[in-house]
């Protein structure tokens, strides 16, 4: 939970189909996608105009990251803002059984001010998929 003059990452994970529940296995040379559901506290919000999410997903077997930056405008405005951002990445690239987590950082801005938050998903495995 974000208080009134920070940003926050509350939940990390990995997700298919822009799903809004966790997934333990990911298909090797399928599609998935990194869900980060995010909270602005009231007052930050106030002046925030602008967010940049950096997403790194690790395989923890074999060392290689691939990244994502998802950069968004806000409109400064009174109330806390929660809302899911989901980051698509291409096929996944991996052997089965390979360790697979994803972390992020949050950079919120309002003028001169940043606001920083990470965040680590549970691990995920790979697997070859059903046909």
């Amino acid at each position: 939970m974000a208080g009134p003059w920070d940003a926050s990452i509350n939940l990390l994970h990995f997700a298919v189909d822009k799903g809004e529940f966790i997934a333990p296995t990911l298909g090797i040379g399928k599609e998935f996608d990194v869900r980060a559901e995010i909270e602005i506290g009231n007052e930050l919000r106030g002046f925030a105009t602008a967010y940049q999410l950096v997403v790194n997903v690790q395989n923890l077997s074999t060392g290689v990251v691939a990244s994502c930056t998802v950069p968004g405008s806000l409109t400064p405005t009174r109330g806390i803002l929660r809302t899911p951002l989901v980051v698509d990445f291409p096929q996944l690239a991996a052997n089965e059984g390979d360790l697979l987590r994803a972390s992020c950082s949050l950079r919120v801005t309002a003028g001169i001010h940043t606001d920083y938050s990470v965040a680590e998903s549970e691990f995920a495995i790979a697997e070859i998929p059903e046909s």
